[in-house]
């Protein structure tokens, strides 16, 4: 249903009608920022690979491309963006953990403290891994992707995402004060 939704809404961008392309890609915008911002740790390459995606996405819509699922595509071509900008980038700027904050609105306030700081944390350990296991983390657990997904977005082999993966877990584990990750692997999907 949500894909008939898409493709419905672009066509009616490939028919001109320009609030189309802000009906499509506004739920989407606030999730890409935040997985370009965990992969590159800048806000303001964030906003440009945020920006590179939302300019290839209008340009293959209105050129007559087929995208099946809008939504997964463009989770791919954000990681994409943001591994371009990584590339090019020598150094990265520090992350703002403060800015993030991860809200459930049935949690008392004293949950939300809680939750807040933990989320802190986590996303301190995991911007602290090299670019390579921060990308698949991110990609798996935030941008709920699939393991072959993740491998076709990187170009390498579904084993080289789990291993890092893996890896990823390991160094987790040992930053943070959660046994089960240094004691057993956490399976992959």
């Amino acid at each position: 249903m949500e894909s008939e939704n898409e493709l419905r809404i672009m066509e009616d961008i490939r028919r001109g009608r320009k609030e189309a392309f802000a009906e499509l890609v506004d739920p989407l915008i606030a999730r890409a920022y935040h997985t370009a911002l965990a992969i590159l740790r800048s806000p303001h390459l964030a906003e440009e690979a945020v920006q590179n995606a939302l300019i290839e996405a209008y340009q293959t819509i209105r050129s007559g491309k087929e995208i099946r699922r809008f939504r997964g595509w463009f989770s791919r071509v954000i990681a994409n963006r943001a591994l371009d900008l990584a590339r090019q980038e020598s150094r990265f700027i520090g992350l703002d953990i403060d800015s993030v904050v991860v809200g459930d609105n049935a949690a008392s306030p004293v949950d939300l403290l809680l939750r807040k700081e933990q989320s802190g944390e986590i996303l301190q350990a995991v911007m602290s891994l090299d670019i390579q296991q921060r990308t698949v983390v991110v990609l798996y657990y935030f941008q709920e992707m699939k393991i072959e997904e993740i491998a076709q977005t990187l170009n390498v082999s579904e084993g080289t995402v789990k291993t890092r993966l893996y890896r990823a877990r390991i160094h987790l584990g040992k930053m943070m004060s959660f046994p089960e990750l240094k004691s057993k692997v956490v399976p992959i999907r």
